[in-house]
């Protein structure tokens, strides 16, 4: 074992299902969300011996994992559920060994198995890494550890020379901060049918709930300094967008910093360069880019390295790229650097190992090359509250990443996916990320920010637990209960 590693073996787990229904459509991958079920598991096992329950929860994000035409939102989320039902399978025969070594074997098996049944690589990454944080989640709630602390003393069994040479001998701890962050700027997710002014609500469809529904009623009440454009990749639509939020953001009377999010819109890096050529044509657009911090993946995810780019359309872009989709492996970063990329995102629901060996690699890279190249962002695919927020804040938090994209809380009316005993639970243990809002629990906001401190406290971010008997069983659930269309939107 590695130094003062935990003894982890799985014995048993339980998937429950809720459902959330949006207060206003978002789009979301390839189809704007109405309604969606997120998934809990609950994975008993010993910890150095000692009995104890771990935790993890996502979204069941339909039309993210797998885009593909011919695939349903039904047909998505059996297959999400197949790698999860897959990963419990297997991390309960392991035995004993530390998180570490589970993972590694689960990574495998769950791999093999997702693209043996016509699944893909990053929707097999989803049942890793529910079973991983789970055991993490052990962990921390065996030794009373937070997320920082789990890290700092390689309770996990991290051991990174395993699976990059270049990393062999190198410490975690010396990609982390000295000390987690007690709060992270949010930053704004502007989704493609998201309201910009008051211009585009339609009132026959505003939720009228007192809460933010366009751009600028974001910016005023959250006070936000951050945002994450989607590009839809009709270059005449997306120029009268950004000129539409140009404007919005000239008024403000502070700085905004943005990203942009390609959402795999194009087939090859020389056609984004030539779509981001034309939308310079407009000097408001032009000036935006020269000041967005990335763009992320703006390639389909099989063309990120099917297609190896032409490097002087990296310059002809003129801001950095990251992968997010084609993060669908543990060396994908890895491979992704070679070919140009600089950055990569940091999701849950893709996997902690991978993101903590994207963060030691970005940083040894940086080190060798004596100025800051490579980076790790942070993104919110599936961030719901309470449990799935909490450990992504943790965990983003302990990396030092200042802002993360969050979209979740915007869309969903706060904690009313949860029972009533998990909202009140959250509000007592969490009273910094989670008040009343207009009679209704939700998120705080701090004037931009989401407070850290307590999803910094033992655990995996959350110091309740969730009320599993308040779910549906996930062998019980029916894809019926969303009231969705079963057609591909």
């Amino acid at each position: 074992m590695i130094g003062n590693a935990a003894t982890v073996k799985a014995l048993r787990g339980e998937i429950g299902i809720t459902n959330a229904k949006a207060r206003m459509p978002f789009r979301f991958g390839a189809v704007t969300i109405e309604a969606i079920a997120s998934a809990t598991l609950a994975l008993d096992m010993l910890v150095d011996g000692k009995e104890v329950t771990g935790y993890a929860s996502e979204l069941l994000a339909y039309k993210w994992f797998d885009k593909r035409p011919e695939k349903t939102p039904r047909d998505n989320i059996n297959d999400l559920l197949d790698t999860l039902n897959t990963a419990l399978d297997v991390v309960t025969q392991l035995g004993n060994g530390t998180v570490f070594h589970h993972w590694r074997a689960l990574d495998k098996a769950v791999h093999d198995h997702a693209l043996r049944v016509g699944f893909n690589d990053l929707g097999a990454s989803f049942g890793v890494a529910m079973a991983e944080r789970a055991m993490m989640d052990g962990v921390a709630r065996a030794r009373g550890q937070s997320v920082f602390d789990l890290l700092q003393s390689r309770s996990l069994g991290l051991e990174p020379g395993a699976i990059f040479s270049e990393l062999d001998g190198v410490t975690l701890s010396g990609s982390l901060p000295a000390k987690p962050l007690d709060r992270l700027s949010i930053r704004h997710t502007v989704g493609m049918v998201d309201p910009i002014t008051a211009d585009d609500l339609d009132p026959n469809e505003r939720p009228n709930d007192g809460l933010p529904e366009t751009l600028e009623d974001y910016i005023e009440r959250d006070q936000l300094s951050y945002l994450k454009i989607k590009l839809g990749g009709d270059v005449d639509a997306d120029c009268a967008r950004l000129e539409k939020i140009g404007a919005v953001l000239a008024k403000v009377g502070r700085p905004i910093a943005f990203t942009l999010d390609g959402n795999e819109q194009f087939q090859s890096l020389n056609d984004f360069a030539d779509f981001t050529s034309r939308l310079r044509s407009s000097a408001t657009i032009s000036a935006m880019l020269n000041q967005a911090l990335f763009i992320e993946q703006p390639l389909d995810r099989r063309m990120t390295f099917e297609n190896p780019p032409d490097q002087a359309a990296f310059d002809e872009i003129g801001v950095p790229l990251l992968i997010d989709e084609a993060d669908g492996w543990t060396t994908a970063f890895y491979e992704a650097m070679a070919l140009g990329y600089r950055g990569v995102s940091h999701k849950n629901c893709k996997g902690i190992f991978r993101s903590l060996l994207n963060a030691m690699l970005a940083t040894e890279r940086n080190r060798a090359a004596g100025h800051d190249i490579y980076f790790q962002s942070a993104e919110d695919l599936t961030c719901m509250p309470v449990l799935s927020l909490n450990a992504d804040l943790a965990l983003v938090a302990a990396l030092g990443v200042i802002h993360c994209e969050r979209n979740a809380h915007h869309y969903f009316a706060g904690l009313g996916h949860l029972s009533q005993r998990d909202a009140d639970a959250a509000r007592a243990a969490h009273p910094d990320l989670y008040g009343l809002d207009h009679g209704v629990a939700r998120l705080r906001t701090h004037f931009g920010f989401l407070s850290a401190q307590t999803a910094n406290g033992p655990g995996f971010g959350t110091l309740c637990v969730p009320d599993m008997a308040a779910m549906t069983p996930a062998s019980d659930w029916a894809f019926e209960s969303l009231g969705l269309n079963e057609s591909s939107p």
